[in-house]
């Protein structure tokens, strides 16, 4: 057992014990920084706070992360908290990396305390929250560390969650579960996003969480027989084949429990009573290739895509091994190695009925496999590619994050399209040319329409799935190959926006009608003053000209931009007959001289040759002043 003055730090020196000695002196040399700055400060727990870092360094470092992460998790209260502490002298001490992870999250922090501060007392707490949520993803671009970093910070707070008020527990959680939760998943994170989600459950839906845990239970030792006894059958069948043995070091087997918030989401969506859950019993295989032999100057790149090769023949060979020993359920095998989740997720699950009747869930993947599951973008630091790999399995989504932030404003819109878009669950589908896209789950052939391009989204008329004409809202599943059916003459529906899910295409499809509306408004706002100066018989043309409509906008709506003139008209904001006072000042005098409450004679020419020859300019034509179309409208100058 470790003293009381070693708040954890046996722990973490144990996990890093096998890096270099260099590495492990600056991790003591950063708790030494930490404790001393945090000495004599408590939790609401009443423990050292020292304590809190020191843990949030022990999950990093269990996930796999690099030593200035470690190093981070240390420090990262140390400036907020401590007067005198700088990101200076934390640079100078530490390194950039450690003094921009620091940052990171001292500004996400100081953020989140005036969330929580504001929401105690206002109505505003919501949009500091958004806020302080918005600045932490934009600040986890720079550096997907800071992320992690603030993942490990907030799982040791959702495991101490019991010390603080009931109001509070249920703000954090449900923050945890709506923000954390689902970045973890989109991170690849599953070993942090498990625990978050059933924490949360345990604060957000106490009754639900109680009933369900004390279900399971109750027939515990009854379902830990029965996957001892599975596990022990399949260990001897993996042992007696003859291949395997080449090609696999080691197997690790092993049950594996269903999360119960997972259980719990499941019993919901698909309406099912505990007892008809089938993957409730479940076995996890792990297979460890041994080394590959390559002839001698074999390329690197032809090496990796050895290995990936065996990686996955060993998979599917150890697949048929389990459906040989016990009969697979129909529709209950998913291939997520050929098909990989968005996140990066892979590995085989199939349901089978063991010799004891019951369904069990096995799940079979290498050993590279399982880290990526476990620990996502952060198992990246375990191999040698490091961060370079984890930018480029991040995929496009750090991008996106960056055009939201582009494009949105307001914090609180921005994090509801965070959560639709980036955050929410996610399916793989395929174009023609087998390029996987992933989208939203529930997205149709418009969301993919609009993701491949802006142009063909606005031009689609029909759509095929799988070879299928399928209508454009229909909902797009994992694997799904999608071709877009387009047309020249094809325009965007008000229809779509009735189905499209893509924060993305929506937006497109309203910017389609808006510049419709705005080029309809203005054509009728031309359209009111050119017939209002030729009933009154005024030389249209002429007043028409760039300079007139340009002095006239600025005297009636304030700007210069004769188009502003003409939404103005259509609004019914200002007149036709004010607009041509200001164009023609003696119009004005004319009006002026009549007598109140009299109609001012209206000219009346003795023929329609005669009008003409008064009103037009002497030109060999009867030029029209009528607009021309949007894509070609220019003033006369």
């Amino acid at each position: 057992m470790p003293e009381a003055s070693d708040h954890g730090m046996s722990e973490l020196r144990a996990l890093v014990s096998g890096r270099p000695q260099s590495d492990r002196d600056r991790v003591d040399l950063a708790y030494e920084f930490a404790r001393d700055a945090h000495k004599g400060v408590n939790r609401k727990s009443g423990e050292p706070y020292i304590t809190h870092p020191v843990a949030v360094a022990v999950i990093l470092a269990r996930l796999g992360m690099d030593t200035d992460s470690v190093m981070a998790g240390l420090l990262h209260d140390t400036v907020e908290d401590v007067e005198g502490v700088t990101f200076e002298s934390i640079e100078e001490l530490f390194g950039p990396d450690v003094r921009r992870i620091v940052e990171g999250e001292t500004k996400v922090s100081k953020l989140s305390k005036q969330g929580s501060q504001q929401a105690e007392v206002a109505h505003t707490g919501r949009d500091m929250q958004a806020e302080n949520l918005r600045q932490m993803l934009i600040a986890m671009t720079a550096d997907i560390r800071i992320i992690v970093v603030k993942l490990a910070d907030r799982l040791h707070n959702m495991r101490t969650l019991g010390s603080m008020k009931p109001e509070k527990q249920q703000r954090i959680a449900r923050e945890t579960m709506e923000i954390f939760a689902p970045l973890a998943h989109r991170l690849g994170i599953g070993k942090i996003k498990w625990e978050l989600e059933d924490l949360s459950f345990q604060y957000l839906q106490p009754d639900d969480y109680a009933y369900l845990q004390s279900r399971l239970r109750t027939r515990q030792e009854e379902r830990d027989a029965l996957i001892q006894g599975a596990v022990k059958q399949l260990r001897e069948a993996l042992e007696d084949d003859l291949e395997l043995p080449e090609w696999v070091g080691e197997i690790d087997i092993a049950g594996r429990s269903k999360h119960l918030w997972s259980i719990h989401t499941k019993m919901k969506r698909e309406g099912k009573a505990l007892e008809q859950i089938f993957d409730l019993l479940a076995i996890r295989v792990i297979l460890t290739p041994k080394d590959l032999i390559v002839p001698p100057g074999t390329d690197e790149k032809r090496r990796e895509r050895a290995e990936e090769t065996r990686e996955k023949r060993i998979c599917y060979h150890t697949v048929s091994i389990v459906h040989s020993m016990w009969t697979p359920l129909p529709g209950r095998f998913k291939d997520y190695i050929a098909v990989p989740k968005p996140n990066g997720y892979q590995s085989l699950h199939t349901t089978v009925i063991s010799q004891s009747g019951q369904p069990i869930e096995v799940q079979i993947r290498s050993r590279r496999m399982h880290e990526v599951a476990e620990y996502g973008v952060a198992a990246h630091w375990m191999y040698k590619q490091g961060a370079q790999l984890a930018a480029r399995d991040r995929e496009n989504w750090i991008s996106q994050l960056k055009e939201l932030q582009n494009e949105i404003n307001d914090a609180s819109d921005y994090m509801d399209a965070v959560k639709s878009d980036i955050l929410s669950q996610r399916v793989r589908v395929f174009t023609p040319k087998g390029l996987a896209i992933s989208l939203p789950a529930g997205s149709t052939s418009i969301d993919f329409a609009y993701h491949i391009h802006t142009r063909i989204g606005e031009t689609t008329v029909g759509s095929r799935v799988n070879g299928s004409i399928v209508p454009l809202s229909h909902h797009l599943k994992n694997g799904d190959m999608v071709e877009i059916v387009t047309s020249k003459n094809g325009k965007p529906s008000k229809d779509w926006l009735n189905f499209a899910v893509t924060r993305s295409a929506r937006a497109k499809i309203r910017h389609h009608f808006r510049t419709q509306e705005r080029e309809d408004a203005l054509k009728r706002g031309h359209d009111l003053l050119e017939r209002y100066l030729r009933k009154r018989h005024l030389p249209v043309r002429q007043l028409m000209r760039t300079k007139l409509l340009e002095d006239a906008t600025h005297k009636l709506v304030g700007t210069r931009n004769p188009d502003d003139l003409y939404l103005a008209l259509h609004a019914s904001k200002t007149t036709p007959s004010a607009v041509a006072r200001v164009l023609s000042p003696s119009l004005a005098q004319e009006q002026a001289s009549v007598t109140p409450g009299r109609r001012a004679p209206v000219p009346r020419p003795r023929s329609p040759v005669a009008c003409m020859s008064r009103v037009l300019p002497p030109t060999p034509s009867s030029a029209s002043a009528a607009i021309p179309s949007a894509a070609t409208r220019s003033w006369v100058t």
